[in-house]
């Protein structure tokens, strides 16, 4: 049984409401919005529409149509960004397969004060993965039983105050909602409610900065069970040059969610001490070492920009939540004119099968990831590596997903181009003793017949190798696909 609080379409409403109206609000009528209605059809045939082992595949003739658009609003106080998309499945050899999906993702902010005084709204709609470990792909198309509808909704009011040179304080709440449809993981939605405050050296301090903060984090599940997070920092940082600095931080965390005995408790001291380098324009990087209850702790980052490519490289580990994941995740419903898919925020696309298992509670995350991309005058690639080892605290469980991705588009006509990805990733499952390996491999050509309009023909081979007997699954597809945006 659902708590009581915002519904899922009270949330995407009030979402919805606060990006539309804002603008107005603000008094700028003679802002407009860029409104871009897409449609799209496309034919796929699939040897394994169950990804069923081998022995038992079973081939479908599916019909997909896409109708949607994306908006844009920007102004001097305010600004809103949607994306929706209306997808519709059509099965030629049993039509009681026949399904519909809307996917949606938008995000807005206005300035009700100037520089003072701020609200951020944002809003999704999308399918997932409930487990990683049951037969999955990366989209809708396969009959697998595995998936959820899943809204969120975000809104955060944010106040700012000056207090001349000497600093600079910040206020932050913020209301989240995550809402799994599908009866089996519903008791996982959540709401979440969090409390930043936090206070920061100003142009006085050239020589020695310093920080406070305080920030608090309160999740309550549909199924009765609840997560507490809260951290109380100060860090003091020194400029030795203009481009190098080291810092020191330390504090006090305070945590509350359910555990396995055997686990240190999440409430202790901690610290950690690192440096920030610039050595040039293109590049720069950040570490630190240090503990906090969990043991010994380090992070990093790295990013240099090359004069057609971009590099980089970080390091994570805390504490967190399926829900958190799920309200970071970036969620691409549609794809342009070109095929590119349309992002709201320019943030990378997460793997489907790299997404955590839908369930209640706190696992810590230690994560690595890496990526090198670029674009020349007929070609563009990407490549991405990934490695996340994840404890979960109310069991011994411990799973571990690493994989690498690449992808690559070179130009062989002036409106045509040859497309190429591949991606390979192992999980492993300490409780059930199993490993898993993916492989994807693409290819395929697109055709630029107007700005506007583009065909593409694309094949993939998709395939699972699994310790575990009954999980291996193959599968070959072949896309013929439309698509026109006005």
């Amino acid at each position: 049984m659902k708590r009581p609080g915002v519904t899922t379409g009270a949330a995407l409403g009030a979402a919805l409401g606060l990006m539309f109206t804002t603008p107005v609000v603000l008094g700028e009528e003679d802002s407009r919005w860029s409104f871009t209605p897409h449609v799209g059809i496309s034919q796929t045939y699939t040897d394994n529409v169950r990804l069923a082992p081998n022995d038992r595949k079973e081939h479908d003739l599916i019909t997909q149509a896409d109708t949607g658009f994306t908006m844009v609003r920007e102004g001097a106080q305010a600004r809103a960004r949607l994306a929706y998309n209306l997808q519709s499945l059509a099965y030629w050899r049993d039509d009681s397969r026949n399904s519909t999906y809307h996917q949606f993702s938008g995000d807005g902010r206005v300035s009700l004060l100037p520089e003072r005084f701020f609200v951020e709204s944002s809003a999704t709609y999308s399918q997932r993965l409930i487990s990683a470990q049951n037969r999955g792909s990366s989209d809708n198309l396969n009959i697998l039983g595995n998936r959820s509808d899943v809204a969120t909704f975000r809104v955060s009011p944010i106040y700012i105050q000056p207090v001349g040179d000497f600093a600079t304080g910040q206020l932050r709440y913020t209301y989240d909602r995550v809402d799994y449809v599908d009866s089996s993981v519903s008791d996982v939605s959540s709401q979440t409610n969090r409390v930043l405050a936090r206070l920061d050296s100003a142009a006085m301090f050239s020589r020695i900065g310093w920080g406070l903060s305080f920030n608090r984090i309160e999740t309550e599940y549909d199924d009765g069970s609840s997560v507490t997070f809260q951290i109380a920092e100060a860090l003091v940082r020194l400029n030795i040059t203009n481009r190098l600095s080291v810092f020191a931080a330390g504090g006090e965390e305070d945590n509350d969610f359910v555990q396995d005995p055997s686990r240190a408790r999440p409430d202790d001291t901690f610290w950690r001490a690192g440096a920030t380098w610039q050595p040039g324009n293109r590049t720069t990087m950040e570490g630190f070492y240090g503990e906090r209850y969990f043991g010994k702790t380090y992070g990093g980052n790295l990013q240099h920009r090359f004069r057609n490519s971009r590099f980089f490289m970080d390091y994570t580990e805390a504490p967190t939540t399926v829900n958190e994941f799920e309200l970071q995740r970036q969620v691409v419903p549609i794809r342009d004119a070109t095929g590119a898919p349309v992002e709201i925020d320019g943030e990378p696309v997460f793997v489907e099968v790299e997404f955590p298992d839908l369930r209640a509670g706190v696992y810590l995350s230690r994560r690595f990831s890496a990526g090198f991309s670029g674009e020349r005058r007929k070609t563009s690639w990407g490549i991405r590596y990934f490695d996340e080892r994840r404890e979960y605290e109310v069991t011994n469980r411990e799973e571990r997903i690493k994989g690498v991705a690449a992808n690559a588009a070179l130009r062989v006509a002036p409106r045509t181009r040859l497309v190429l990805n591949g991606s390979v990733q192992e999980s492993e499952y300490s409780l059930e003793d199993r490993e898993d390996t993916y492989y994807i491999i693409g290819t395929g050509v697109v055709r630029e017949m107007t700005p506007r309009t583009t065909a593409s023909l694309n094949y993939r081979f998709v395939e699972r190798e699994s310790n575990i007997a009954g999980n291996d699954y193959q599968e070959n597809r072949i896309t013929a696909t439309f698509r026109a945006s006005f």
